[in-house]
């Protein structure tokens, strides 16, 4: 069998030559090559490199492209399956599901625009590597000739941190679901304990936060239909107390609470509500000095509910513009900055809200969350 998947021939030597002389005096592809700042290769209609740019010879440590050129992408990327069989890359059983094969196959056939993920193996002297790449495979006519535009992307940090994400998900759903199993056991043995129905609370508040945090992953590219019900006013601020009660940051410090009629009814998302706040006081908390009290208040017209948290310390002007800017953060270290961002995105982007701020030497500063009931 010549081939398992794609058709085996290569051109002609005499014709490949001459399409690596036209792709070369060719003007527009020239260009194109020297402004794509990622990996683009240019193949004929038999796979085979006629052109390509300085950042994939770096990519594969090669100085000479002339080494390069009549070669197949897998044979260049040092794929360990391209030289299993005779006719090499795309010929053999691995290749049905190569995603760069795929790609280029289906740019070929249907003259139409393939974008895939390639899992390669590569073996380059002794030295084995997984590599994930993101293939767009795009076709091209110039001069009455087809060719295919190979764009490659390395995404092998980006799907590392999806896999484990996922992973992630799926052990802490096990954990939780356990864990969530032995308070209802417990519970049933202790009814009137409140310290057990505190603990089955806090871990029912995990399990949903968890199922939210999992919503946002999986859709973080389309957005998220947010389900809202009809929650009371006295709810949320549970939900709020249940975040800041026996948090660190609000240890020696204090908290007022100014609060409207408990029974007072919205239609929102609780748990986002109830992160917006629980960010807004934490953060409060952090800014602010031993002894020191902050004010958690709100106020309820006809058709929004204004919620403030106000603290004593004064952010500085050239501090104020940035305040809700993702990874802008006054505290060091990595992974900050995504306190007051998440305000902003969760407040306004999906509860339709609006989340602002005010902060002056005299008055501190008081963070406002305005949201339509």
């Amino acid at each position: 069998m010549d081939t398992y998947f794609a058709p085996a021939q290569r051109t002609e030597r005499r014709k490949f030559t001459n399409q690596v002389d036209t792709i070369s005096r060719n003007p527009i592809m020239d260009a194109l090559l020297k402004v794509a700042e990622g990996i683009l290769v240019v193949l004929n209609e038999d796979r085979q490199i006629v052109a390509l740019n300085h950042a994939f010879l770096k990519g594969i440590g090669v100085k000479d492209a002339e080494k390069v050129l009549g070669l197949r992408l897998g044979e260049t990327l040092h794929c360990v399956h391209a030289f299993e069989k005779p006719n090499g890359c795309g010929t053999t059983e691995y290749c049905l599901s190569c995603g760069a094969a795929v790609a280029m196959m289906a740019a070929i056939a249907d003259d139409k625009t393939q974008e895939q993920i390639c899992a390669l193996l590569s073996d380059k002297n002794g030295d084995v590597t997984n590599t994930c790449l993101l293939i767009k495979a795009q076709p091209i006519r110039l001069e009455d000739t087809r060719w295919i535009l190979i764009y490659a992307q390395d995404v092998t940090r980006q799907q590392f941190w999806i896999n484990l994400e996922r992973i992630f998900f799926h052990d802490m759903n096990n954990v939780l679901t356990s864990l969530y199993g032995n308070v209802q056991l417990l519970e049933m043995n202790l009814p009137e304990n409140d310290e057990v129905g505190s603990l089955k609370t806090g871990i029912e508040r995990i399990i949903r936060e968890v199922e939210m945090q999992k919503s946002f992953s999986l859709h973080k590219q389309e957005g998220i239909n947010i389900v809202c019900k009809t929650v009371r006013l006295g709810e949320i601020l549970q939900e709020v107390r249940s975040i800041f009660n026996g948090h660190r940051s609000s240890l020696g410090k204090h908290i007022q609470e100014d609060w409207p009629e408990q029974e007072i009814a919205l239609h929102t998302d609780p748990i986002l509500v109830s992160r917006i706040l629980g960010n807004m006081v934490i953060n409060a908390f952090e800014s602010s000095d031993q002894n020191e009290t902050i004010h958690l208040k709100a106020s309820v017209t006809e058709n929004q509910i204004c919620f403030e948290v106000r603290n004593a310390c004064y952010i500085p002007s050239k501090i104020q513009k940035r305040i809700f800017q993702r990874h802008f953060s006054t505290k060091p270290g990595e992974g900050r900055g995504m306190g007051t961002y998440s305000m902003k995105l969760l407040g306004e982007k999906y509860l339709h809200g609006k989340v602002s701020f005010i902060s002056s030497k005299e008055g501190g500063t008081v963070f406002t969350f305005n949201l339509p009931r």
